[in-house]
């Protein structure tokens, strides 16, 4: 038994014991290292309390993991359970630091709570366990026992040299590791966004179609994109418009899905934007793009995630996707609400039985979810996004938001105002002509302007890429950079860089953007 933390532990015949420092019980429950998956059976209620998983881990010091816990087989009347951290062969104040407490449920809460478990040091591969007790009007489950593994100090995760891959704000443009100004360049990766939450393949939040950073370097691209969803990563069960309950990580691999693939991007001398795809208020699953950030979750989501990386100074934050504002309170107008929340009455379900629904959320506004990045200590780049899907940017710089690292950048997406092969108008931005001027008074009050997503006709046969062709060309003259949607090979018609996974491009849009990032790559002044 060890004495370096206030609540000690005892492991025996698959049970372990918590005890206060006079040595008074206060709660048994299953360990892991039997896999028994006995709980505290004394407790009694009308729902019941489990860790979401039995197991995590996190890549290094200096970071943090975030446990979840799930309220599930019923919701009537409050709910309470302590929980506390003790030691493994990881130390308290030493690897970890000592956590203990109590979360609430209201009456009719079923939303997943989170605890969040500051990491000191890496020390061999140690671990330490989190424990579910003393629960009130509910039964504990299995897991209520939680492992917790630090990754040895000698395999830690890889972060990006400073020497080597760093992206920051000067003025309107942006600048590596030694200040010298540069253009980003790359590819959306879509599918976790929603292949976890969608239930699609537990054992792989990618679908079994990870990307293959190599062929995505081979077009000369140094940027990727990678959409997320903010139930799979604060893993809270969620409820479809049908009320059925689902689990939005159902692998239980989503965090480390999405580190790997920062790490593995790194590693291959990419820069990194993590992008909010999908999020839904209050425990709603995220199935479709909503049209704002929600306070109930996407605050939480920012915070984790910018915790997660903040070490990496080649990753940029995404604030939001495509803000759009279609069901505003009374007396709401679009951009104040961007910019500081707000109120709105539907949200979109994202399901055929119901595809939106009455119900009033607040919305989480720019100005609090760059808050609680910054909160978190990280300086990394912060991109923040416009209204109309990001596709008017008329006022962002009357709205922006206060960055105290003044380290922000304007998002732009950029696509085809028609869809009609042919047409002038397929040639044009959305809203024509006046959105490039639009960009270019971001540009002009000093603000780097970055193009997200954007995309052209790519079905099988198209020649030339009438809206990408001018588009780029415009973006390498102004500075701007830019992100294609997308290295996915779908069957889409519009919107696909890529046949496959090695980077064959689509017809059109796939061989005239790959064309020209590797005429942009030269340093050529006249690429068209």
């Amino acid at each position: 038994m060890k004495s370096h933390n206030p609540l000690m532990f005892a492991a025996c015949c698959g049970v372990l014991v918590l005890f206060t420092g006079d040595g008074r019980a206060l709660a048994a429950a299953a360990t892991e290292t039997t896999g028994d998956s006995r709980a505290d059976s004394s407790q009694t209620g009308t729902s019941s309390l489990a860790f979401a998983a039995a197991r995590y881990s996190t890549p290094n010091a200096n970071s943090q993991v975030t446990v979840t816990v799930d309220r599930i087989d019923g919701s009537s009347g409050s709910a309470t359970v302590s929980y506390a951290t003790a030691d493994g062969s990881a130390v308290a104040g030493k690897d970890y630091k000592q956590t203990s407490g109590t979360l609430t449920w209201l009456n009719g809460d079923t939303k997943s709570q989170t605890i969040n478990i500051p990491i000191v040091q890496s020390s061999g591969g140690s671990h330490f366990v989190l424990v579910l007790w003393n629960a009130t009007n509910a039964k504990l489950t299995a897991p209520a026992t939680a492992t917790i593994t630090i990754a040895s100090a000698s395999t830690p995760a890889p972060v990006a040299s400073s020497s080597a891959l760093s992206v920051r704000v000067q003025g309107d443009h942006f600048i590596d590791a030694n200040s010298v100004p540069m253009q980003l360049r790359g590819v959306n990766v879509g599918d976790l966004g929603f292949v976890a939450v969608q239930g699609w393949d537990p054992s792989d939040p990618w679908g079994g179609d990870s990307p293959d950073f190599a062929a995505i370097k081979t077009w000369k691209a140094n940027t990727v994109r990678l959409p997320l969803n903010e139930a799979s990563w604060l893993g809270y069960r969620c409820t479809d418009a049908t009320g059925a309950s689902r689990n939005p990580d159902p692998g239980h691999n989503y965090q480390a899905t999405v580190k790997k693939a920062v790490s593995d991007a790194t590693a291959a001398g990419l820069y990194v934007v993590l992008d909010l795809h999908w999020s839904a208020p209050k425990n709603f699953c995220p199935l479709a793009q909503n049209p704002m950030a929600d306070s109930d979750n996407s605050i939480s989501f920012w915070s984790s995630v910018a915790a997660t990386f903040k070490t990496y100074p080649n990753v940029m934050f995404e604030l939001f996707n495509e803000p759009y504002f279609f069901w505003l309170a009374e007396g709401e107008t679009d951009w104040n609400v961007l910019i500081n929340g707000g109120t709105m009455t539907e949200y979109v379900t994202g399901s055929g039985h119901e595809y939106t629904a009455k119900y009033t959320w607040k919305v989480a506004g720019m100005q609090q979810m760059l808050d609680a990045v910054r909160k978190t200590g990280a300086t990394n780049v912060v991109l923040i996004g416009a209204v109309n899907w990001s596709q008017d940017l008329s006022e962002w710089v009357a709205h922006r938001p206060t960055d105290p690292e003044k380290q922000i950048a304007a998002v732009w997406h950029a696509y085809p105002d028609s869809s009609t092969v042919g047409s002038p108008q397929a040639a044009l931005p959305k809203f024509g002509s006046i959105a490039y001027a639009w960009t270019k008074s971001v540009l002009a009050a000093g603000y780097p302007v970055f193009i997200t997503e954007f995309g052209d006709h790519n079905a099988p046969g198209t020649k030339g890429s009438p809206f990408a062709s001018k588009l780029l060309p415009w973006a390498d003259e102004n500075g701007a950079s830019y992100t294609g949607w997308t290295w996915d090979p779908w069957p889409e018609r519009d919107n696909v860089l890529v046949k496959d996974r090695i980077g064959t491009p689509t017809d059109g849009y796939g061989v005239y953007t790959k064309g020209h990032y590797l005429c942009a790559a030269t340093g050529s002044s006249n690429c068209e």
